[in-house]
């Protein structure tokens, strides 16, 4: 059996793989949308040729390799060029799935008015017959027994295919790096081809390099406090072997702190006198402030502009503080946050928390002021677990006693609240796919007029998947559950009604209420939210949406008394996120609704 070898011509018997990679982005071109049906309409008024002889499975996508927009050819010498173009196009198609000793022969042409007709001859499907890898040598035993069972990727037998084979490649030298060979590399793929046999025997030439432990973290340019601040953040102990998945977890923490706008991480290319190697961290320091504000608008709950301050690296430990502010209608608040991150281990934030606020709505006028502090602790990248301490000082005077002009209540309630945050959404305020979740509980005791202990619980989930091309589908449920005495400040029982909860009614509205009418917290709360979005363009979008909730003084009454209402929403994107704008109208409507009401904030309504 006679055998041909790399390079003399056994993959020109395959065509070169360069050519197969060209005729992936050609294809690849022709799905883009937007693209294609252009460029068909083009290509059908210029043919190159017509094919005959292709396998049926690949008939269509030589079809589609000869449509090639572009003019008349001025010549007859041009026109033969370009079928003889097409020619090899065809013939990279057959070789990238496994035709190697495949021809593709274009008919002559000797004048313009002639059609041209592309004749392939595929010949046998080449299989793959062997398949090892060089570079054993250099590789530590367990290594190398991992390399050959990772050949059962492209089986004896396998059809010869080059996506398969090259793929095989990209895998071997992951699979390398991820051992600890942190520069290995493949020097291509060796191939002996049999045209007898129709079968091909693939060596796949691997260079390990040298295996890498990695050593201490060099921090160029950056003081003695930082350093200290960013070894912190380290993901491995000295001697370690490398991973590349090592070194992107160091660079994830370093984008969490938000201090760099530059971050690059290199291994050095040979060991210290320890037989490690260092890890150098290049940063480039990024502003440390941030100002930043918004807008809402709505007919139930007024209008409101927010805003914050924030400064990062205050101590040279990643720490932070947020001043931020809301003036609306219905309320104000005044809030500073400190945070100080990777308390004891990386991830664990201590929170500290001061701030004054005011409320005034149709159930209750409240002020107050309040500190808290709390300690986050992530169990993975995407769950948080949280616990804490507050003191609330609160005022309030309720409807009731408003209009009998009686006295206000003077509080004073400490809370510990526990929660757990979930979320795999990547933009926050667009989410397009994913999941959120929201469990807290909130135990304390109210000291004043009277001394009642209660306990909250709150859980809401929202959920986001893509339904078609540019329509995402997402749908929020909210529940509540107060166990205590009522006479806790009000702002902790339950009120539904409005853009929080259901749009097209009063803010509270679907709250219970006394039996003067006078609105009072619920204690419990049910709402159900579903809108299907459509992005429509780069600047426009558009939603519909249905709303159902209530709250009320039993588990019973929030699905009993539940309204529902519908709506349509416009999105303008400005390239930070949806401007919202969405009308809705109840459908349970009670004396005093109006039809309609209206919401305008930036971010998706959930």
């Amino acid at each position: 059996m006679m055998k041909e070898a790399k390079p003399a011509n056994a993959w020109t018997i395959a065509r070169p793989l360069a050519g197969a990679c060209l005729l992936a982005a050609t294809s690849a071109c022709a799905v883009i949308p937007g693209l294609k049906s252009a460029s068909s309409q083009e290509a059908e008024k210029t043919p190159r040729a017509t094919v005959d002889g292709m396998p049926a499975a690949l008939q269509t996508r030589a079809n589609e390799l000869v449509r090639v927009a572009e003019p008349a050819p001025r010549s007859v010498l041009e026109a033969r060029n370009r079928v003889s173009k097409s020619a090899g196009l065809l013939q990279d198609l057959l070789s990238s799935e496994g035709y190697l000793a495949a021809e593709v022969t274009p008919s002559r042409i000797d004048t313009l008015n002639e059609a041209p007709v592309l004749v392939a001859n595929a010949g046998s499907l080449f299989k793959v017959s062997t398949r090892t890898f060089a570079g054993r040598g250099d590789m530590v035993p367990e290594v190398a027994s991992q390399l050959d069972a990772e050949l059962a990727a492209l089986p004896e037998g396998a059809t010869a295919r080059t996506a398969s084979i090259e793929s095989l490649d990209d895998q071997l030298v992951r699979s390398l790096r991820r051992q600890g060979y942190a520069f290995a590399y493949s020097e291509g793929i060796d191939v002996l081809a049999s045209r007898a046999d129709a079968n091909v025997e693939l060596t796949f030439l691997l260079v390990p390099g040298p295996r890498v432990a990695l050593g201490t973290l060099e921090l160029p340019g950056i003081d003695a406090r930082g350093a200290k601040m960013i070894r912190s953040l380290k993901t491995w102990e000295d001697g370690d072997l490398y991973n590349p998945a090592v070194i992107d977890k160091l660079r994830t923490r370093l984008r969490s702190t938000g201090l760099y706008d530059g971050i690059g991480v290199t291994v050095a290319d040979t060991a210290g006198p320890d037989g490690l190697h260092t890890v150098t961290a290049s940063l480039v320091p990024g502003d440390p402030r941030t100002v930043s504000v918004g807008a809402t608008a709505s007919t139930t709950e007024g209008v409101g502009v927010d805003g914050y301050w924030e400064k990062r690296n205050l101590t040279g430990r990643a720490d932070r503080l947020r001043i931020s502010a809301n003036v609306a209608t219905l309320a104000r608040d005044l809030t500073a946050v400190y945070e100080r991150p990777n308390i004891g281990q990386y991830g664990r934030t201590l929170s500290l928390e001061t701030g004054v606020r005011a409320e005034e709505t149709d159930a209750y006028d409240l002020t107050g002021a309040r500190i808290g502090a709390s300690l986050a602790q992530p169990f993975s990248k995407n769950l948080t677990l949280s616990v804490g301490a507050a003191l609330d000082a609160t005022r309030t005077l309720d409807e009731r006693a408003r209009i009998a002009g009686g006295i206000e209540r003077d509080q004073l309630t400490l809370s510990f609240p526990v929660s757990a945050n979930y979320s795999d959404v990547e933009d926050v305020l667009d989410p397009q796919s994913g999941l959120r979740l929201f469990a807290g509980t909130e135990t304390g005791v109210s000291v004043g007029d009277k001394t009642p202990g209660y306990t909250r619980l709150h859980l809401t989930g929202s959920t986001y998947r893509a339904i078609a091309d540019n329509i995402v589908g997402a749908v929020r449920a909210e529940y509540g559950a107060f166990i205590g005495s009522n006479a806790v400040p009000p702002d902790k029982l339950f009120f539904a009604g409005g853009g929080g909860t259901v749009r097209g009614y009063e803010y509270q509205s679907l709250s219970p209420r006394d039996a003067a009418g006078i609105l009072t917290g619920g204690r419990n709360l049910f709402a159900l939210s579903a809108e299907v979005r459509w992005r429509a363009s780069e600047r426009f979008g558009y939603a519909m949406f249905t709303d159902i909730g209530a709250a009320g003084d039993d588990a019973g009454s929030v699905f009993s008394e539940a309204a529902a209402s519908v709506g349509v929403g416009l999105r303008y994107y400005p390239g930070f996120g949806p401007i919202r704008f969405d009308i809705a109208t109840p459908l349970d409507a009670r004396d005093g609704d109006a039809p309609v009401q209206v919401y305008i904030s930036i971010g998706q309504a959930f």
